[in-house]
């Protein structure tokens, strides 16, 4: 034996009766802890580990055991699920049995043998990388969820590499063990956030359990589509506890050109989240405190000459008769145009000049509209071909919207007032009620208003009342204060 063996029989007397787990500790290689549902076992070799080590393990220094000495029983560690199946040993783009740090460059020399392994860092205990079938690679952390091999190991996904550089993974994955270590279980509470409902789920809610029971159809339909068209497709997708006020401020200052449909969609989502948080699904409503879009009021009433021109195009060929009633019905009742639009027969009284409208066809709640001979003319002419009273094609239901819509499209361009509304009738009806001295009280009734503010603005707008009055008082001032005196 040379000088360097010399040493042999002590080496021996040293590590005889060390079992292999304490040779693997001793040399820096200690076994990983129990990751998931998969631990490291190492198998029964059969003769004392310490006999087949490299010469260079014989010496008195006992730590300086050679990685590569113990290359040849290291690797044979295998991979024992909790169930007691094996699996084939994991291995590393490095030595086997090795650990390494992850870099990109060991995380870039992934290759198809890794696929579904996962790699663990030798300097952080709890940060892996797994490369996927797919060819991509995950960055991972793993921690116990307590104290003891009694608690479940759980594994985050910290994302993909690309995405994420091994740097920026590793303090990612500080960040969650820290929070490990404050007693937090991150994976659990990520879990719990997954379930937790999105804005998508408090908007259908709000549909079917306030909306629908509660409102008119038409009302709900109205809702409905705000809900598809935009609320969704914009805050849908994310959970109720990250949805900020700043996120809906930032929406809604950046929906300048279309100030009332914004304004629409904002009270319909304030409404949505009210309700979760009357649920307790939420603490706070972030939709509550945003200033709404200044709109323009509208103000267009058709003069006397429009309406008498709409008048004499609604009589002309080549029209849709249905709608075409139901513009002239507008125009002598005042009423809105879901009205006429679902009235049946059964709701008129031709002798009595009298239409009942029924809660569920009107805004503001069941109401009876008294009916001029002329109305009462129009609607004496009709066919009686369906319960409704204007129809559609099939006589199975009421005229559609989109009939009206192009009927009256065609009307006011032949006109030529193309920024008339069909609304814009009911206004007029209204403005000529004020005109003739009806006060606020008889306007709100005609016109089915829920309150006298809605009727104020047509009794306001009134000019020529307001000029006589002044008028009046002038003569009354004159006579007191001029005439008077010099009588004297």
């Amino acid at each position: 034996m040379g000088a360097g063996q010399t040493g042999h029989p002590a080496g021996s007397a040293a590590l005889e009766g060390l079992g292999i787990g304490d040779v693997v500790r001793t040399a820096g290689l200690e076994p990983a802890r129990p990751c998931g549902r998969k631990i490291l076992s190492l198998p029964d070799l059969g003769t004392p580990a310490c006999l087949e080590m490299h010469p260079c393990a014989q010496t008195a220094d006992f730590h300086a055991v050679s990685l590569s000495g113990l290359a040849s029983c290291v690797g044979k560690l295998q991979l024992r699920c909790r169930h007691g199946a094996d699996a084939e040993a994991m291995s590393a783009p490095c030595e086997a049995g090795e650990m390494a740090r992850i870099t990109k460059r060991f995380v870039d020399a992934l290759g198809d043998e890794d696929a579904g392994r996962i790699h663990r860092d030798d300097e952080l205990h709890g940060f892996a990388v797994r490369r996927n079938a797919d060819g991509s690679r995950t960055y991972l952390v793993e921690y116990r969820a307590g104290r003891g091999r009694s608690y479940p190991t759980r594994r985050i996904s910290l994302g993909r590499h690309g995405a994420l550089t091994p740097d920026e993974a590793r303090r990612n994955a500080k960040q969650i063990l820290a929070r490990v270590a404050g007693g937090e279980d991150p994976a659990a509470s990520r879990a719990q956030h997954r379930r937790e409902p999105t804005v998508r789920d408090a908007l259908i809610t709000a549909l079917d359990q306030h909306w629908r029971p509660k409102r008119r159809a038409s009302t709900a339909k109205v809702f409905e589509e705000m809900i598809n068209r935009t609320l969704i497709p914009q805050f849908g997708a994310v959970r109720l506890s990250d949805l900020s006020r700043a996120e809906i401020r930032r929406w809604h200052a950046q929906q300048q050109h279309r100030p009332r449909a914004a304004n629409h969609e904002l009270a319909v989502l304030r409404k949505a989240l009210s309700l979760a948080v009357s649920d307790e699904l939420i603490s706070d409503n972030p939709a509550r405190g945003i200033p709404l879009h200044h709109e323009e009021e509208r103000d267009r009433v058709p003069t006397d000459a429009e309406l008498s021109e709409i008048w004499k195009q609604l009589s002309a060929p080549g029209l849709r008769p249905e709608a075409a009633t139901l513009i002239k019905l507008l125009i002598v009742t005042g009423c809105r145009v879901g009205e006429w639009q679902n009235a049946r027969w059964s709701d008129v009284d031709l002798k009595a000049a009298l239409l009942s409208l029924r809660a569920l066809t009107t805004k503001a709640g069941a109401r009876h509209v008294h009916l001029s001979g002329l109305a009462v003319e129009i609607l004496t002419a009709l066919p009686r071909r369906s319960d409704f009273i204007l129809c559609n094609d099939v006589g199975n239901g009421p005229i559609t919207k989109d009939v009206i819509r192009r009927t009256w499209e065609g009307v006011r361009e032949r006109v030529g007032a193309p920024d008339l509304r069909l609304h814009d009738l009911r206004h007029g009806f209204a403005t000529r009620g004020a005109a003739l001295g009806a006060n606020a009280l008889i306007l709100r009734d005609a016109l089915g208003h829920k309150t006298l503010a809605m009727t104020g603005r047509y009794v306001s707008r009134q000019n020529e009342p307001v000029r006589l009055l002044l008028e009046q008082i002038s003569h009354e001032l004159t006579a007191l204060l001029i005439y008077s005196g010099t009588k004297t």
